[in-house]
């Protein structure tokens, strides 16, 4: 069995491609500013000394790492209308699933980043007089940044690609775009094949652009 490759076909369907990544981008900014603000607050009460803070913050962690990321879309979008009254366009349920999920590892890139900051700072910081809020703001995050880009980019690039599955809601992003593509034409080798450069050429810019954020970080420390 031959077969004959026809990448002529994505430059007839570019646009229509193209279309979805914005998307894609569109679903993974969003997911990505919300989960980190919900991985800030998830961090400091699993680093807190209040109990009814630490395991709620604990459990969810557990919960949103040890689950399927598939799992928790459909259950955001099929059953919250169920239990909870709650009816979401597929857009905003994609995004709240995958907000919830990376803020479960943003959760512990930040909770890693904080506990790498030398003690001794926070104990200055203290007897200088400053509150757990100004230490955390002026001393604490702004080092612990630095030590948290190489892991956050890696969970920037995961979000990135886990976006793919929000195709499964017929969200119009670059895979369910490259689905429909492909079904009309048969082409599914040369669709797909285009897809993956577009989503390696995504993340390899994430990536450079953290890399040079690293970078010029190093240099005005």
């Amino acid at each position: 069995m031959s077969s004959t490759f026809h990448f002529g076909i994505v430059w007839e369907y570019l646009g229509y491609l193209l279309a979805g990544v914005k998307i894609t981008v569109l679903v993974t900014t969003a997911a990505l500013l919300f989960g980190a603000v919900v991985g800030l607050f998830v961090a400091l009460g699993r680093m807190s000394k209040r109990r009814w803070l630490q395991w709620p913050a604990i459990a969810y962690v557990e919960i949103f790492r040890n689950t399927p990321a598939l799992i928790q879309l459909m259950w955001a979008y099929y059953c919250l209308p169920i239990l909870a009254g709650i009816n979401l366009s597929a857009i905003v349920a994609a995004t709240l699933a995958l907000a919830v999920n990376g803020g479960a590892y943003i959760a512990e890139i930040i909770r890693g980043g904080i506990q790498a900051v030398d003690r001794g700072q926070v104990e200055a910081a203290k007897t200088l007089g400053f509150t757990h809020v100004q230490t955390l703001r002026k001393i604490v995050l702004p080092q612990a940044f630095r030590k948290m880009i190489p892991p956050f980019v890696n969970e920037m690039v995961s979000l990135l690609k886990f976006s793919s599955l929000v195709s499964v809601l017929g969200v119009a992003d670059l895979t369910y775009q490259a689905q429909v593509v492909s079904t009309t034409t048969f082409r599914p080798i040369e669709i797909f094949t285009f897809i993956a450069v577009v989503y390696f050429v995504l993340c390899t810019a994430l990536s450079y652009v953290a890399r040079r954020l690293e970078i010029r970080l190093s240099v005005s420390d």
